[in-house]
């Protein structure tokens, strides 16, 4: 490998020394669940403050590969495991997580040093400065399963023509592989069996993180190849292979055992986990890699509730679980576990809005989107309901993080002002009679608010509907589970009423520009399902150094999750482009800015808290590292099942 500072400005990195652009941040944003906590793989643990008896601060470094005792099922409670593997339809953290038990990915960020990251299937990087061009290389042992042979630079090149850029598949992250205002594509070649180049079209200060293949998951061409003849993208994501990952061969720690929907997902060792070769010819891989995973099998145990999900875990039928805000107190002094915290999350938390056409067409109007948030307060949530665990939030980014606007907006729970606003922001046949706020028939406006049922969205959704009914508004509460959500709430490839031509819902003159599944077209033509209003559950995470990909995403008019159907005044994707086109990184900082403080006074949705995270651990549970963690780079995610480990060996059950 090559370290070529010296050779026409390029860098690699090699073994001891990384590309200096890689500092940390998020690659690929991600929908993420359940208030931000248990069962998405985007919710990050630290370690723990204290419990009975047990320091779970500690900060010892792990033991080598040889000194951990293995064996043992570990099991983890989750709310969401229907959706099974599925690496075509990735993009939701519930999702993202579990498919990262099965396979790998390029690289992972570490920390906020440019040099601390983890290569995982890319054995080295190499960019040329001016960041104009990217050399890939890949490991030479990685193996798909079920015959499909080695994974090669073939495989990349194939599923960025034929699946992560194709019209028909919708693919979530199809528009990374583009840049710049006039949306150009990066140039994929061949360089040779394992290397790839890249050549970006214009300056892009954020590559590498924001580098798109470093975060897919690649099919085998012969598994995809007759669904893609077809063009059929349906068909494609309901093959067993695929929603199984059955093809994982050695690429990650876990294979899938047993599968049981709304029941439980089995996953037992990987016996020919790659990187256990790497843990010991690669001194960028840690040691504890030579051996991991420890647990024999690795258990993702479904629960309807979260109530019952610690239930369970204080039965010693699991070994952890999420633990909400509003029950932190209770499991400080808990005879047997351990309480872990990370305050540092890089996740949002709101009540969003649908501004397509199944939804309430007065929810388009800015003032009434502002009367909504004087009457769902985000002061009062974060302070009352989640009892100060989190940071209020008044745009798309935590207020920790670097490019946090001064002059954001902020809404202090008026009802009188919310009045005024509806009064002043929905059309003249509404209006207020007696203590009623009526529609154009004279009767009660009623809206819709759904949301997984667990303890904190059941306060959220309370808390909503006792302020909408003290300004004349009920509210009808739907709840339902994490797939229904995703699937008939978000997902918005239904013709709206009155649009008859349901083949040509998308964007463009031909109606056949479809940025993905959720948002198939504009709000007037393309809709969900089931009608809505408000959405609970449902945030996003995203990496705080990179926003302006999640913004534009989130919320511009194409943007590939925007399901609310939001149309901003500002042009957020030429935006997003200005930003991540700039000759640097600080030049891109003010554009950054004004769209986060663009996003505050707008409102496409109600932001309300930067959320910290806890799980409960048995005892026995090591492996985790520290609590909390010292940044928002020094976190956990279900990747780390590999290195955790049972300190006697078993589980103890």
């Amino acid at each position: 490998m090559r370290d070529n500072t010296n050779q026409g400005g390029g860098a690699s990195f090699g073994r001891r020394r990384l590309i200096k652009y890689l500092a940390a941040t998020g690659v690929a944003t991600s929908l993420a669940g359940c208030s931000g906590g248990d069962s998405s793989g985007t919710a990050t643990t630290g370690d723990s403050t204290a419990t009975s008896g047990s320091t779970a601060g500690d900060t010892t470094e792990q033991p080598s590969s040889d000194e951990i005792p293995a064996g043992g099922t570990f099991k983890k409670a989750v709310t969401a495991t229907t959706n099974g593997l599925n690496v075509f339809r990735v993009g939701d953290g519930e999702t993202t997580a579990r498919i990262e038990l099965v396979m790998d990915q390029g690289f992972i960020r570490l920390g906020p040093e440019y040099d601390n990251i983890l290569p995982l299937w890319f054995e080295d990087v190499t960019v040329e400065q001016p960041v104009n061009q990217i050399e890939i290389k890949l490991r030479e042992n990685l193996q798909f399963g079920e015959e499909y042979g080695e994974l090669t630079a073939d495989d990349y090149l194939w599923c960025i023509d034929n699946i992560w850029k194709a019209d028909w598949a919708s693919f979530a992250y199809a528009n990374d592989f583009y840049v710049g205002k006039e949306d150009k594509p990066i140039q994929f070649e061949k360089v040779d069996k394992y290397t790839i180049r890249e050549t970006i079209p214009s300056s892009r200060p954020f590559f590498p993180y924001n580098e798109p293949l470093s975060y897919q998951f690649p099919i085998p061409k012969e598994l995809a190849k007759p669904y893609v003849e077809e063009q059929d993208a349906e068909g494609l994501e309901k093959d067993d292979s695929i929603m199984r990952a059955t093809f994982n061969g050695n690429l990650g720690p876990w294979d899938l055992k047993n599968w049981k929907q709304q029941s439980v997902m089995e996953f037992e060792r990987a016996e020919d986990y790659y990187l256990r070769k790497w843990a010991k010819e690669d001194d960028r891989v840690p040691d504890v890699f030579a051996e991991a995973p420890f647990f024999d099998e690795y258990h993702l145990q479904y629960f309807d509730k979260q109530q019952t999900a610690r239930q369970a875990l204080q039965a010693d039928e699991i070994d952890t679980a999420y633990i909400p805000s509003t029950k932190i107190s209770s499991y400080k002094q808990k005879e047997g576990l351990k309480l872990y915290k990370n305050p540092y999350r890089s996740w949002s938390g709101y009540l969003g809005i649908n501004q397509r056409a199944n939804g309430w067409s007065q929810l388009r109007n800015k003032k009434v989107r502002h009367a909504m948030a004087h009457i769902y307060n985000n002061d009062f949530i974060v302070n009352n309901i989640l009892k100060g665990r989190a940071e209020v939030q008044n745009t798309l980014h935590p207020a920790w993080g670097p490019y946090s606007p001064d002059d954001v907006v902020t809404f202090d729970g008026s009802l009188e002002k919310a009045k005024q606003l509806l009064k002043e922001g929905t059309s003249s046949d509404y209006g207020y009679s007696g203590d009623k706020f009526v529609g154009p028939d004279g009767e009660q406006v009623e809206l819709t608010l759904v949301y997984q049922s667990d303890e904190l969205d059941d306060l959220r959704a309370a808390y909503l509907k006792k302020r909408l009914g003290k300004v004349g508004i009920k509210l009808t509460q739907q709840t339902t589970s994490w797939p229904s959500l995703m699937k008939n709430y978000f997902n918005c490839t239904n013709p709206a009423e009155g649009v008859s031509d349901a083949e040509n819902l998308g964007y463009g003159e031909n109606g056949k520009d479809h940025p993905s599944i959720y948002n198939h077209g504009p709000w007037d033509k393309a809709v969900s399902s089931k009608s809505w209003d408000f959405m609970l559950t449902l945030g996003f995470s995203y990496g705080p150094l990179t926003p302006a990909g999640t913004i534009a995403s989130l919320f511009s008019e194409e943007g590939n999750f925007n399901a609310y159907g939001y149309t901003p005044g500002k042009d957020l994707a030429a935006m997003r482009d200005e930003a991540q086109t700039a000759e640097s990184r600080e030049a891109a900082v003010g554009t950054i800015q004004e769209m986060l403080a663009y996003l505050s006074e707008e409102r496409p949705v109600i932001f309300e808290y930067n959320p910290y995270n806890y799980y409960a651990y048995r005892n026995n549970v090591e492996g985790m590292g520290q609590s909390p963690p010292d940044s928002h780079f020094d976190y956990q995610t279900d990747r780390w099942t590999a290195k955790m480990y049972f300190s006697d060996g078993t589980s103890g059950r």
